[in-house]
């Protein structure tokens, strides 16, 4: 039986608002233009196998650090976000990989944010609601390692939208929220999904979602990635138990005064200064 996700009015309205985007993007340089200058841009840096080999290493879920000034998707919102500098707290504080947005609308992002982020050193992924396949080439195109699918949005066309971003050496973090969904990322093939604990609709949150669909990815065939309301040491340590390899971490984040010590009390280490101090 064919998938079709419920788009309900909150997530349609975003959906148009992001198609209409991309419009004007194509009037400005075509698919072909953006696969022609790819073909001859260096390989990317292994988002998903950073995260496998910080897991190998560790044994503990990597952390997928968000960049954003706001988020169509939860209330946080940020007055002022310096791209670079995040970035290389992030770093410095323990991610192994960082999402940051080409959206300027919903996300307060900007497509050179995806170089920008790239000064940390650590893989990118593209942070979008991703509604035509120009978006998969505009996200290589503008550095990222990594494509963000939402099933919830795509349905059974992100099998196409995930051979896509293959097929220019981007790695895809394919989201889900329901077994029908996870059976669409499994025949995806992609080597990474996440359990969005998160309602896109609604906003709100679900810890069980989770808990019942993470232990149902096989780690043979992909990394399982947490999301959505993750906000302690405790959190990404219950994830670990169900099947997570990897957390994605937002808000708990980009609400912190200072993300750079939020990140530190998250992952339970003490940053150097305060290790001076004492």
């Amino acid at each position: 039986m064919t998938y079709s996700p419920t788009i309900g009015p909150r997530l349609k309205s975003i959906i148009e608002q992001r198609q209409a985007d991309v419009d004007k993007s194509k009037a400005k340089k075509s698919a072909g233009q953006l696969t022609g200058a790819i073909g001859e841009f260096a390989m990317t840096r292994g988002f998903m196998s950073h995260l496998f080999e910080h897991f190998q290493q560790t044994g503990k879920p990597g952390v997928i650090a968000d960049i954003r000034g706001a988020s169509p998707l939860s209330k946080s919102t940020r007055s002022r976000v310096d791209v670079m500098d995040i970035a290389e707290d992030f770093r410095d504080a323990g991610a192994t990989c960082i999402s940051a947005s080409p959206d300027r609308r919903f996300f307060r992002g900007s497509i050179a944010d995806l170089a920008t982020a790239k000064s940390a050193n650590l893989p990118i992924m593209a942070n979008d609601v991703v509604v035509d396949q120009y978006q998969v080439l505009e996200t290589r195109y503008a550095g990222a390692d990594c494509a963000l699918l939402i099933v919830g949005i795509l349905g059974e066309n992100t099998i196409e939208y995930a051979a896509r971003a293959n097929s220019v050496a981007l790695d895809v973090l394919v989201e889900v929220r329901n077994e029908a969904e996870l059976e669409i990322a499994l025949r995806s093939g992609s080597s990474l999904i996440g359990v969005n604990n998160r309602d896109l609709e609604t906003m709100e949150l679900d810890m069980s979602i989770c808990e019942r669909l993470l232990p149902l990815i096989p780690n043979d065939r992909a990394l399982a990635v947490a999301e959505g309301g993750i906000r302690t040491l405790a959190d990404i340590e219950h994830m670990a138990k169900l099947g997570a390899k990897a957390v994605r971490v937002a808000s708990v984040l980009m609400e912190a005064p200072d993300p750079y010590e939020a990140l530190h009390l998250l992952l339970g280490t003490t940053p150097p200064e305060d290790e001076a101090e004492a």
